[in-house]
């Protein structure tokens, strides 16, 4: 990973994460409760599966339908299944400055990596308001900082407001990139920033061999297919972009029909990890996506195919 350009050092902080960090699901149970045993076995399955660190709890966690007890409790369940052997990024995302700091204070006092916070999308059209408010978050902390940049269907935050945030935040570590297109801007910030700074992609993950080739530090998927991202990055990395590419577009039907929208993605890598053993239900308290028995036929197909190409070839 090269960066060009000015690299700006405004503190020595960094974030020595590279890899696949993977977004942790919250399981529930029949009646809609956490399922703490089948949350283990998932953080389990991901470190045998190679993974390089944990993200949680975020979007695909079904964050906005957990208490505030509930994501301590899926945080700390997290922390002590891992026992220190990936790092933990903390979602600590909210509308309040004051809420964020909060969670940042207990992830901090519990030896987590990082932390990190979505722009509110309500803010994005006012950019003058974007740092003001992680000024806020941040007031008091120590915790390195990822800032998410997420807008599913829009640019982002533009280089300057980045830049901006850079230069007055010294927690702030790096930046999770979900926007469109995102490749541009991952190779725009570690112009600007260096290898120093911490680039994440994830709702992007079907652009994964175009964020390996611009030197993203990390991607950021969910947690169901580690096996098979890691193998594509190992092949990648020992120079074999081909065998990457051919292994990657065998999962680009599974990708095509899960990023429709994010209900769809948890659902599916629910029934997924049902599958698997590792989840007992596929309940969601996020909206269900609505599927009807085409949908379930082709996510079953999908299903299969995945299964395949986790048991094929290493």
């Amino acid at each position: 990973m090269t960066g060009t350009g000015t690299q700006l050092k405004h503190n020595s902080r960094c974030l020595d994460i590279h890899g696949i960090v993977s977004v942790v699901q919250t399981p529930f149970d029949s009646a809609g409760e956490l399922d703490l045993a089948s949350l283990r076995r998932l953080v389990e399955d991901a470190v045998a599966a190679g993974v390089d660190g944990f993200l949680a709890p975020v979007v695909a966690s079904e964050v906005a339908f957990l208490s505030a007890e509930e994501r301590e409790l899926v945080v700390d369940e997290i922390a002590t299944t891992a026992n220190s052997r990936v790092p933990l990024i903390v979602g600590a995302s909210t509308n309040d400055p004051a809420e964020c700091r909060a969670i940042a204070r207990q992830a901090a006092a519990k030896g987590d990596a990082a932390y990190l916070v979505a722009v509110p999308s309500a803010i994005y059209k006012t950019p003058s308001a974007i740092l003001p408010f992680f000024q806020e978050v941040t007031e008091g902390i120590d915790l390195p900082l990822v800032i998410q940049d997420f807008e599913f269907n829009g640019p982002g935050m533009d280089m300057l407001t980045i830049r901006r945030l850079k230069e007055h935040l010294p927690t702030l570590v790096g930046v999770k990139i979900e926007t469109v297109p995102a490749g541009p801007k991952y190779t725009a910030v570690r112009e600007a920033f260096g290898t120093d700074f911490f680039i994440a992609g994830g709702w992007a993950v079907p652009q994964f061999i175009e964020a390996l080739d611009r030197g993203v530090d990390a991607m950021i998927p969910e947690s169901s297919m580690i096996r098979v991202y890691k193998r594509i990055q190992r092949r990648y990395e020992r120079g074999e972009r081909d065998a990457a590419k051919t292994l990657f577009h065998r999962l680009l039907p599974i990708l095509a029909f899960t990023n429709q929208d994010v209900g769809n993605s948890i659902l599916f890598f629910k029934y997924l990890l049902v599958r698997k053993g590792i989840f007992r239900t596929t309940r969601m308290r996020c909206p269900e996506p609505g599927w009807d028995r085409y949908s379930l036929s082709v996510a079953e197909e999908l299903i299969e195919l995945y299964l395949e190409l986790e048991e094929g070839d290493q």
